[in-house]
């Protein structure tokens, strides 16, 4: 077993063998050799279609083989993905030298993409977070912790503690919201409802956020409507959204 070196320091991995290949003499009488050897891993299998220096690639059982040369030392650069690179230099033809040469390469782990992944709000909901931000006293903000925390039995009874307000039962089972007597707008999803209660276009288990503003102040200038300045507004922003 044999050694070599590489940026001074001496790789006991590489092997030669024990026979030179059969010299070849030129029209001019200069002795050329042939350079050939096989590519592995360090479990000693061999690594397939390896690029050599010089050919384009080993084939299947990671075997190469250099064309002819005179008596030198050549650095052999050798390469496959997935396999840490390698440069040898093997003496051809010095000192009695042979030219077959096993070149181990190390496995180098794959390097993947960086992926990130985003665990805020999604779609519409982000609209929701962003106001809830701001922490203005405008507004009611719930999200769907505050709803299961709350466990209503319908959607208006999250405000029943919001001073102002009347909740009254209705025939069908849900309720109505009135301030000051008036009716507040309602919306889902950035969809006006006209005429809606919020216990008929919702239930507590499908809110992923809603908003409540007892008047105009702070509403939202895309969702004011000059009509209604008085009666307040619930924006619902449903968890599918």
């Amino acid at each position: 077993m044999a050694a070599l070196t590489l940026c001074g320091v001496l790789y006991p991995v590489a092997r030669f063998a024990a026979a030179q290949d059969a010299a070849t003499t030129s029209s001019a009488d200069t002795t050329t050799y042939r350079l050939s050897g096989v590519v592995i891993d360090s479990a000693r299998a061999p690594i397939p279609e390896a690029e050599v220096t010089l050919v384009e690639a080993g084939d299947a059982e990671g075997r190469f083989t250099l064309g002819d040369f005179p008596a030198s030392r050549l650095a052999v650069h050798v390469r496959r993905l997935g396999y840490e690179q390698r440069t040898v230099d093997v003496p051809v033809g010095v000192g009695g030298q042979p030219t077959h040469v096993e070149i181990i390469l190390a496995t180098v782990p794959a390097e993947l993409a960086e992926i990130i992944v985003n665990t805020g709000p999604r779609g519409r909901l982000r609209e929701f977070s962003e106001r809830r931000g701001l922490r203005h006293g405008f507004a009611r903000f719930l999200d769907s912790a505050d709803v299961s925390r709350l466990a209503p039995t319908n959607p208006s009874d999250l405000f029943r503690s919001v001073p102002g307000i009347t909740i009254r039962a209705t025939s069908s089972g849900g309720n109505t919201i009135r301030i000051r007597g008036c009716q507040p707008m309602v919306w889902v999803d950035g969809q006006r409802i006209p005429g809606a209660e919020l216990d008929e276009v919702v239930r507590p288990s499908d809110i992923g956020g809603i908003e409540f503003y007892a008047s105009s102040a702070g509403i939202p200038a895309q969702y004011t409507d000059p009509s209604n300045r008085l009666c307040g507004l619930v924006l619902v922003w449903t968890r599918s959204e």
